[in-house]
């Protein structure tokens, strides 16, 4: 038998030029599809890189945990174990502790491990620079009488990964425009709306002062906040539609994940 006809060829020259013709056209869509193929995942979220995200972590009453996409880790406001009675993590390593003021249930920067960097309260004012971390403390106070009765409260403000956080530690008054000048806008707030000193819409105003897309709720009433006198998180929440419920204690956010419109971001339960 001919090699050609083994092969299926036609003897007819104008046969064999279709065949290789169509052979060629369907090299070319081949091509076309694997090309297609490959722009499709360049442009999926497959074929990209991870954007850097921020894990946020709650561990009770007032006290947030933060990892950056750089590894860097922050905590703010850890618990003592005189006052609430939230289970402290064991072996929990920070680069940085922020303590916003001396009370027991916000000042325990001992408990972190890892050697941290802590910066308590009033010696946390101004721009600082920790292991990399550039942050600001602003002196505001725990009540409406320029800390007359509890005294005064340092509130942080920090950029992690694109997001610009500000956790507000005790505050216990509406923010100034002078205030409000040194926070700038942000974009995720940690804020305390359990005290009574400031009502609901005062807490809602200071979100919207500081053009927070997410408010995140600490420091309230749980059953495990000891002898406290404190709002409970229903009595903030108040049926509001703009609410995402967190399973847990802790989210990952990326900058582009940031809501066009204000959230609150509600933890369920207790960690």
């Amino acid at each position: 038998m001919r090699l050609s006809e083994r092969l299926g060829e036609s003897g007819d020259p104008s046969v064999r030029r279709g065949n290789f013709l169509q052979g060629g056209r369907g090299l070319r869509a081949l091509l076309l599809l694997l090309v297609a193929q490959a722009l499709f995942l360049l442009a999926s979220p497959l074929g990209r890189a991870a954007a850097p995200s921020v894990l946020v972590r709650w561990y009770g009453h007032a006290f947030i945990y933060l990892i950056a996409s750089t590894g860097i880790r922050i905590a703010v406001d850890p618990f003592g174990d005189e006052t609430v009675h939230y289970h402290f993590p064991g072996s929990l390593q920070a680069d940085v502790v922020l303590i916003s003021n001396e009370a027991n249930d916000r000042s325990a920067g001992e408990r972190i491990q890892g050697s941290p960097q802590i910066f308590r309260s009033v010696a946390a004012l101004g721009t600082n620079n920790a292991r990399g971390l550039l942050f600001r403390g602003i002196l505001t106070f725990r009540d409406k009488s320029q800390g007359a009765i509890h005294g005064h409260n340092t509130a942080f403000v920090f950029d992690l990964d694109g997001i610009r956080f500000a956790h507000l530690g005790d505050l216990g008054h509406p923010l100034s425009p002078e205030l409000l000048a040194e926070f700038g806008k942000v974009d995720v707030l940690f804020l305390p709306v359990g005290r009574d000193s400031l009502m609901v819409s005062e807490l809602d105003k200071i979100a919207s002062d500081l053009s927070a897309r997410i408010i995140v709720p600490i420091a309230y009433r749980t059953e495990l906040s000891g002898d406290l006198e404190l709002r409970q998180l229903e009595g903030y929440l108040d049926s509001r539609p703009n609410i995402r419920w967190i399973d847990g204690a802790e989210f990952s956010l990326s900058a582009s994940e940031i809501p066009p419109t204000p959230m609150i971001y509600a933890f369920r339960g207790t960690p």
